[in-house]
């Protein structure tokens, strides 16, 4: 199997222990009809949703919150299967929501973005190395020199299941073109797509990072900041996260163990009701939207923006539409 698992012994005391998070909310027994929201997020969102924005959400609100994530491709095809069956559906990038469309959604809502960056450890052996180009000392082009490294590790999620996977594997696309670093180097960094040596869950790959199991990995800015995670960002030109760039994000492409072909896009967050929207599901979407949700979100290291409907505006419930 190409992702690796740790064992929950040691996800549950490393993430206790080493982050400072409590573990998910465990799922509840409740009637989705009398008052309980049910969402299912990117596993990005998983400590801004579990920790913030869902307490916040059931302060302001009579309704109750809980939440399972993932990577955001495959959390889509489990709704598309029936295999989840929630009423709020959070991805990164609209590719995913698009995966349950038109069956159990016509749109969404994009409201806000979060830079791709690499996190790394400060127990790496290369870390006075990372610490220089995260300071500007060294020249951004040396970390993928390093990347490039037999003995570095490593870890990403899988481009198959994940658009982070997907956008850290065509970032370094983008970055071995612009640094003229030669036709070999994206396979020295990354090996075959599903690297089994590389591809970790999107839930446990900071976990691992953390110990000082990797060198560095794939993160969102938002992640890196939740986490207090040392990072080198990335300009605009390459981190996934800045609409106006998409030019440049559609230079790269690609291709997944599915056969279908992927172009580089924005990775905006993007929500939307699944099934017909109830009222606990207009009211999580209302909050996520508004004032507070996007305080909350700035300070964990989005970028948070005018919303934009995606998908068939006349179907979006009347109070979600922007600007109403």
């Amino acid at each position: 199997m190409g992702e690796k698992v740790l064992s929950l012994i040691t996800i549950v005391a490393l993430t206790l222990g080493l982050t400072g998070f409590s573990v998910p909310r465990p799922r509840q027994s409740v009637d989705k009809t009398s008052g309980l929201v049910d969402v299912v997020y990117a596993g990005s969102l998983e400590a801004l949703n579990n920790l913030q924005i869902g307490p916040a959400f059931e302060h302001a609100t009579h309704f109750h919150y809980q939440g399972q994530g993932g990577g955001s491709l495959g959390m889509a095809q489990e709704i598309k299967s029936l295999t989840l069956a929630p009423n709020v559906f959070e991805s990164i990038g609209y590719a995913p929501i698009q995966v349950i469309e038109p069956k159990d959604t016509t749109w969404a809502v994009s409201f806000a973005s979060s830079p791709l960056v690499v996190a790394y450890s400060p127990f790496s052996k290369y870390a006075n190395e990372l610490n220089a180009i995260r300071d500007g000392r060294l020249p951004l082009k040396d970390l993928f020199t390093l990347m490039a490294s037999s003995d570095f590790h490593l870890g990403r999620t899988n481009p198959n299941t994940d658009p982070q996977g997907q956008a850290f594997y065509m970032m370094v696309e983008l970055a071995v073109k612009h640094y003229h670093l030669g036709s070999h180097a994206v396979s020295r960094i990354l090996g075959r797509l599903d690297n089994p040596k590389e591809v970790y869950s999107e839930e446990g790959i900071l976990t691992l990072l953390q110990s000082g199991g990797l060198d560095a990995s794939s993160a969102f800015l938002s992640e890196a900041i939740e986490r207090h995670l040392d990072y080198i960002a990335l300009p605009n030109w390459m981190n996934f996260a800045v609409p106006n760039q998409a030019r440049s994000y559609r230079q790269a492409t690609l291709a997944l163990t599915n056969g279908h072909t992927v172009r580089g896009q924005a990775l905006t967050v993007d929500i939307t009701a699944v099934g017909n929207p109830t009222p606990p599901a207009v009211a999580f979407i209302h909050f996520v939207l508004g004032v507070q949700s996007a305080k909350i979100m700035r300070v964990n290291g989005y970028r948070v923006f005018s919303p934009t409907v995606l998908g068939k505006k006349a179907d979006v419930p009347a109070n979600l539409l922007p600007h109403q």
